[in-house]
């Protein structure tokens, strides 16, 4: 019974190993392109009753990867499409991509492919030198050492002088000597190099002395020897800065600064400083022995606010859009580079606007600008509020209408006049007056060129009557010359008729457009004039008001802006001059 129970279990295991098997692209277990019971393959996946080996889907070749430098042989083409790689039938020596070379990195070597390393070098932020002329790892490890640092001391002209630099610079030999236990290597007969020495030791012997000045270096604040070599990074402390003349890391003479430590070399620009010139900036003590020192690359601006390293914000001339736009005035990008404010105009005669954003970072929030093209040209055709306001493709404000106001017709320098009401006899009849009522005259506001007035009359019209559509950032003209200026500013003219009644009593009452009357409305018209562009009576960017942008007369003789009126045009459009023309409700 015990050998049949045996022969039993032999012929049952022979069973299961000569049970067919197929290639599974995946199996249910997720691996890829292997051999197994077909029961065992992914039914969403492709199966084949043969050996993968010898399928399309998970043949052998040499997988690559552009992003990583990777290179894998040996690697089914399934396999390497899921891995976001590039696949390549042929052997891995063949494929270019794959060739291996020396990667140089600072005083690192790796034997990699020139795609790793160019990663490798993006990893670290330093530029790599990859040498495709050395064919093995060993040498390779041999060119970093080159890369060692020291003193190379040599005699010349009777003195013992010295040079820190590398292994390599300094020359390559085999005998060696020691020095208090530390190996260094004789080369070119006369020269030795001694690894992580600074030529200051006094071990060496040589005729350079000890922390004599400061420089930068790689953004950082260095000790400088008699002789011109780079010591250590520099600190207040100059035991712990010089150690004993040895070599020391950044970081083992003093932590990484972010530019609230005077007395500490060690920038760390990540961390928001960089080495630069004391030059007696305010709130910063001079380092001692130092003429250089981490200074903050944040900025402030010229409003006092702090302002990020790669930071940038507008700035202007004052007043801003809304058709407030001072003569003269302009907009700026300004720009915080490593503790410098850095200033770029955007293009003159406000052909460009300068906008503004900002990004939420977890040290605040990070202004962003640009300067970007005024897109004023069209909006003195536009008609209705919903394309004037539409920002997306236009800068363009709406305004209440003006009374009488024409916008796009009539000449710069057109006559105007503003008839007096309460003169006994009329300029000229009103054509549908009717009884008791007559019309007292015209009020026009225009150009400014000094035309005699020409009497005529004037019905009051109004082509624009649901609003206006005017630039809201103005451009700037070249109104001192030949040039569009006067076109432009041609583009808006207010005529308007007042009509009177005259009472039992015999005194006149208006009745009909009296706001033409008023002050303000000479103001509306003047803000849309001076909305076009640099037009009307309006402030240049040194604060300086001028009234000859405009005309504006009453029976002949010029008008002006009374003084009060005068401070609130000067004070800028954007409040007081609004309220006017609500108040009256036009």
């Amino acid at each position: 019974m015990f050998l049949s129970i045996c022969l039993a279990s032999m012929i049952s295991a022979d069973a299961t190993l000569s049970s067919p098997s197929a290639c599974c692209e995946k199996t249910d277990e997720g691996a890829w392109c292997i051999n197994a019971p077909e029961g065992d393959c992914n039914s969403n996946f492709k199966v084949a009753p043969t050996s993968c080996e010898t399928t399309s889907y998970c043949k052998l070749g040499t997988c690559y990867n552009s992003e990583s430098g990777i290179c894998m042989e040996n690697t089914p083409q399934r396999v390497c499409d899921e891995s976001s790689g590039t696949w390549d039938s042929r052997e891995i020596e063949l494929i270019p991509q794959c060739q291996l070379g020396c990667c140089i990195i600072a005083d690192q070597a790796a034997f990699v492919s020139l795609i790793r390393c160019k990663r490798l070098s993006t990893l670290f932020g330093v530029e790599n030198n990859y040498k495709m002329d050395i064919n093995s790892e060993v040498d390779c490890i041999a060119t970093a050492q080159a890369q060692d640092v020291g003193a190379c001391v040599y005699e010349m002209d009777f003195e013992r002088v010295c040079e820190f630099t590398t292994r390599d610079d300094c020359g390559a030999g085999n005998e060696v000597e020691a020095i208090e236990g530390n190996v260094t290597l004789e080369i070119s007969g006369d020269k030795k190099f001694y690894e992580d020495y600074l030529c200051s030791a006094e071990e060496l012997n040589t005729a350079c002395a000890k922390q004599m000045s400061t420089t930068c270096y790689r953004g950082k604040v260095y000790w400088v020897d008699s002789c011109g070599n780079l010591e250590n990074v520099y600190s207040s402390n100059k035991d712990v800065s010089w150690n004993d003349g040895r070599v020391a890391e950044p970081w083992e003479v003093c932590a990484e600064n972010d530019g609230s430590d005077n007395d500490c070399g060690n920038c760390e620009y990540m961390l928001g400083s960089r080495c630069a010139t004391w030059e007696g900036f305010l709130g910063v003590g001079k380092p001692e022995g130092s003429d250089y020192y981490c200074q903050k690359t944040e900025c402030v601006d010229r409003e006092g606010n702090k302002r990020m390293n790669g930071e940038s914000w507008c700035v202007h001339d004052d007043v801003i859009g809304e058709g407030a736009d001072m003569v003269g005035s302009r907009y700026y990008r300004e720009l915080c580079v490593d503790g410098e404010v850095r200033v770029e105009p955007c293009a003159d005669f406000r052909n460009e606007i300068c906008l503004e954003n900002s990004i939420e970072t977890s040290e605040g929030e990070f202004g962003t600008a640009a300067c970007r093209v005024n897109r004023w040209q069209s909006c003195i055709g536009i008609d209705n509020e919903g394309d004037c306001t539409n920002l997306d493709k236009v800068d363009c404000m709406w305004l209440p209408t003006v009374t009488g106001m024409i916008l796009g017709g009539g000449q710069s320098g057109e006559a105007t006049s503003f008839s007096n009401p309460t003169s006994e006899e009329p300029m000229f009849s009103n054509p549908v007056a009717t009884g008791n009522v007559i019309a007292t005259g015209n009020a026009f506001f225009g150009g400014g060129e000094d035309e005699e007035d020409e009497e005529e009359e004037v019905e009051t019209l109004t082509n624009r009557p649901g609003g206006i559509c005017v630039p809201n950032f103005p451009p700037g003209l070249e109104f001192w010359k030949e040039s569009s200026a006067k076109q432009i500013c041609g583009m808006a003219s207010a005529k308007c008729t007042a009509v009177y009644e005259k009472t039992l009593l015999g005194s006149e009452k208006c009745v009909e457009n009296c706001e033409c009357l008023e002050e303000g409305w000479a103001l509306n018209a003047n803000r849309v004039c001076s909305s076009l562009g640099d037009c009307g009576g309006y402030v240049n960017y040194l604060g300086e008001y001028t009234n000859d942008g405009y005309k504006w007369t009453v029976e002949g003789e010029n008008k002006k802006f009374s003084p009060n009126n005068v401070n609130i045009i000067s004070g800028g459009f954007s409040g007081k001059v609004i309220a006017v023309i609500s108040g009256e409700g036009n």
